[in-house]
């Protein structure tokens, strides 16, 4: 009877072995776990910074090239303008002055 009590306390005292064993594996995955998500995250957020970046410079180089088009076009109405007017300012003259005389 002993020796079945003996046998039972050494069946405990290795189940409780294995148990301890396996709640410092469990840490051991957790850990690794936590680390891999760490560094997951990590190459995610560089990734993301990466392409920001990238989207940025594009925004920036059409903000650009529309700002370029529009100063060409208002630097081509002007010109329009100025050569409509100095086409026109004899003719409008004549008139004023031919509106001026028949009162």
């Amino acid at each position: 009877m002993n020796e079945v009590i003996k046998a039972l306390y050494e069946i405990e005292a290795q189940a409780g072995e294995l148990m301890e064993q396996a709640n410092v594996s469990r840490q051991a995955m957790q850990e690794e776990k936590k680390r891999q998500m760490e560094e997951i995250n990590t190459e995610l957020e560089a990734e993301m910074e990466g392409r920001l970046t990238i989207l940025k410079s594009r925004l920036e180089e059409q903000a650009q090239e529309e700002i370029r088009q529009l100063t060409e076009k208002s630097r081509r109405q002007v010109e329009q303008l100025n050569e409509m007017y100095e086409n026109h300012l004899r003719q409008n003259a004549r008139e004023i002055v031919e509106r001026i005389t028949e009162v």
